[in-house]
């Protein structure tokens, strides 16, 4: 049977809980095909962005401790108290398919990237100046977007931050743990954030600020598209499934909908340069109204897979469902009596997905440890450390009767190693204690009967050969290796120069501005000089001479350098 569930996260307050709900701070719910609590967690406090689910785990960091819990969606339970050395503020999950990697935000303004595989700790520079208190990941997972309360956003790679290569840095080099992009249009403390779910290089982001607006852009080029003037302050944002609308909640308990389509326009409105410039005024009466006044503001808000239901969770336990073709309420979900100050969608059960030869899952995380191999001197650049270690469960899914499993799978799920695994590795074995390894052996096979002669001058001829083959293979490493420097150095080169652009475009700007100013200037006593004149003259008074002593008195010479300056 088709179902879909959400996960939810409360926290405490003085507010007396029920006996089914105490003690108890994440729950697991089902929305359809009837609203029903599956299963809970307890002992857990979360504040918005601060829940985190995988297919193995749920993530919550504790409100006003630096500790992150982890429970095991198989077992049931709290596997883990992990402390951190900050408090964490946001959480979001890299490599969703299989939850890899956790990258949580820190109080302090910087991000801390766990592979929870490996336990592999890496954090980065603090380069947010308060709390980064809203993460996302984009559905690559080749891009993190941080929003803080300093009203920036930035834009990080995850292969740069997670890269063995670390390279020596230079004096105008910046360390790879650092933002490749900020995005500072907004003008006041990021509330929210949201990435569109394309795959390709054009991919949308929104983002929602208490100075009322909401701004979609592309988070790859940091180009604005389209800038919404929201009637109040949005808590939370959430993007339509097939990106063609964004949702908002208020802090009254209200929530909206944002159709980028609305316009007549042939070209799609977020890429028409003829609306990119002039900010969208949404109107107070589209809001979608709470059905009680005592509903809460709006925590986070969820869609359903089908992108026809919007779920809302509010500050007063409750979690609401819309109706987004009527745009109205529809029915209250649950009501957990705590504030629900997260809501995570979970994907349908009951879908029939294409088969895959393999799959894997995480039984047990890896709790983390600091990343210190790099400052070991003896540790070679680009080289993975020797205490690194994978460990996760790779598992044989079921099969169709048309598709024939590969010769891989068909060695995993073996009772033992199969006859022809054992005899090639046998033959490895025996090849690799003859001079001349496999090719002896592939040289006795073709041959028929061959003489003394025969093999010692094939096996002459196939040493020669490997020796080239060798030689080769090196010369292949050093070009790659060259290039791949080559590479590294033109995009620094690129970057350095695309900061040079800006940094001259601020400057002709500045430029331009003064120019502006000195021709006002110069204009304004023009027509004061006239206005004198024409007085001097009704009353009898040689203007010219007035005009001249005028001239004196404002400084003749600023004049002139002003237009000299100007040329």
């Amino acid at each position: 049977m088709l179902s879909e569930s959400f996960v939810a996260s409360t926290l405490s307050s003085a507010k007396s809980p029920t006996a089914t709900l105490r003690d108890v701070g994440i729950c697991l719910q089902e929305f359809q095909p009837s609203p029903q609590l599956r299963s809970t967690f307890k002992k857990s406090s979360t504040t918005t962005n601060c829940l985190a689910v995988t297919p193995s785990h749920i993530f919550s960091a504790q409100a006003d401790k630096a500790v992150v819990h982890v429970y095991s969606r198989e077992k049931g339970n709290q596997e883990a108290l992990v402390p951190f050395p900050e408090r964490i503020r946001s959480i979001a999950v890299a490599s969703a398919k299989y939850g890899d990697v956790l990258v949580l935000g820190t109080e302090g303004g910087r991000l801390i990237l766990w592979e929870t595989c490996t336990g592999r700790q890496v954090a980065t520079t603090a380069s947010h100046l308060q709390p980064v208190t809203s993460i996302v990941v984009d559905p690559t997972s080749n891009f993190i977007l941080s929003g803080s309360d300093d009203a920036s956003i930035h834009v990080w790679s995850i292969p740069n931050i997670l890269s063995f290569s670390k390279p020596t840095l230079g004096r105008d080099r910046q360390p790879q743990n650092t933002p490749i992009r900020t995005f500072s249009n907004h003008r006041a403390a990021i509330t929210s954030l949201a990435v569109g779910h394309s795959a390709g290089r054009n991919n949308i982001a929104v983002s929602t600020a208490k100075d009322n607006t909401a701004i979609a852009w592309d988070y790859q080029t940091g180009r604005v598209l389209r800038t919404y003037l929201l009637p109040f302050s949005a808590t939370c944002v959430a993007l339509d499934p097939v990106d063609r609308a964004f949702y908002v909640g208020y802090e009254d308990g209200s929530a909206q909908s944002v159709d980028f389509y609305r316009s007549n326009s042939t070209q799609h409105p977020l890429h028409e340069p003829s609306l990119q410039s002039t900010p969208a005024q949404v109107s107070t009466e589209d809001r979608w109204l709470p059905p009680a006044a005592d509903s809460g503001a709006a925590k986070a808000i969820a869609l359903s897979y089908d992108g026809t239901t919007l779920l809302s969770a509010h500050e007063s336990g409750k979690v609401l469902s819309w109706n987004i073709a009527r745009r109205k309420f529809t029915a209250s979900i649950a009501d957990y009596t705590h504030p629900v100050t997260n809501l995570v969608m979970l994907p349908p059960s009951g879908l029939s997905s294409p088969s895959q030869d393999l799959k894997r899952t995480i039984h047990t995380i890896v709790k983390p440890r600091h990343d210190s191999a790099f400052a070991d001197p003896a540790h070679a650049p680009g080289a993975v450390p020797a205490e690194y270690a994978f460990n996760t469960h790779v598992l044989a899914s079921s099969q169709t009767k048309s598709r024939k499993p590969s010769q891989f799978s068909q060695a995993l799920t073996h009772a033992y190693f199969p006859d022809s695994v054992i005899e090639e590795g046998l033959a490895e074995l025996s090849a690799l204690r003859q001079p001349g390894g496999s090719d002896i052996i592939r040289v006795a096979s073709t041959a028929a009967t061959p003489t003394t002669t025969q093999n010692d001058t094939q096996v002459a001829d196939l040493e020669a050969e490997i020796a080239m083959l060798k030689k080769k293979v090196a010369v292949n490493d050093t070009a790659r290796h060259a290039n791949a420097s080559e590479v590294t150095k033109l995009r620094v080169d690129l970057a350095q120069m695309q900061d040079y652009i800006n940094e001259m475009h601020e400057k002709q700007e500045a430029a331009h501005q003064d120019k502006v100013q000195r021709q006002a200037r110069k204009e304004e006593r023009e027509t004061k000089r006239r206005e004198a004149w024409l007085a001097a003259e009704k009353k009898g008074r040689n203007g010219d001479a007035v005009m001249k002593k005028m001239e004196i008195d404002d400084g003749m010479f600023t004049s002139e350098s002003d237009d000299q300056s100007d040329e």
